[in-house]
């Protein structure tokens, strides 16, 4: 009796660490996005007239690659309609970029900041998810 305790502790507590793991690498994964979106976005605003530069534009094709790579992971733990949504406001600001709408592509931008942050409180620890 005492063995089958100690078993549905033990499994037990390797599912609370797993659940932990796997938000902390979901918020992280989220937040490098974010931080790279905010760093593309100061980036832009410091060159509003001419924003489809050599170096911006590879930045955010290198930012979507990046992301693309990531995202194969996230795939295992994540909505798939959410990694979308985020595939294609990065797909949308690299082309706003390229076209030289500033307006846009801050837009864009600030849009996708903005799902991201709720994106990631949906995979954080809390009572609400648990529940």
């Amino acid at each position: 009796m005492v063995k089958k305790w100690i078993t549905m502790i033990a499994i037990f507590i390797l599912l609370i660490i797993s659940f932990i793991l796997e938000s902390n690498y979901i918020n992280s994964s989220l937040g490098e996005l974010i931080n790279s979106l905010e760093t593309l976005q100061i980036e832009l605003t410091e060159n509003k007239d001419k924003i489809n530069s050599e170096e911006l534009i590879a930045k955010s094709y290198e930012l979507h690659n990046s992301w693309h790579e990531k995202s194969k992971m996230l795939k295992c733990f994540v909505w798939h309609s959410g990694l979308k949504d985020i595939e294609v406001g990065l797909a949308r600001i690299s082309v706003y970029i390229e076209e030289n709408e500033y307006t846009e592509s801050y837009a864009e931008i600030a849009s996708l900041i903005d799902y991201l942050a709720h994106y990631k409180d949906d995979f954080s620890i809390s009572l609400d998810n648990i529940m």
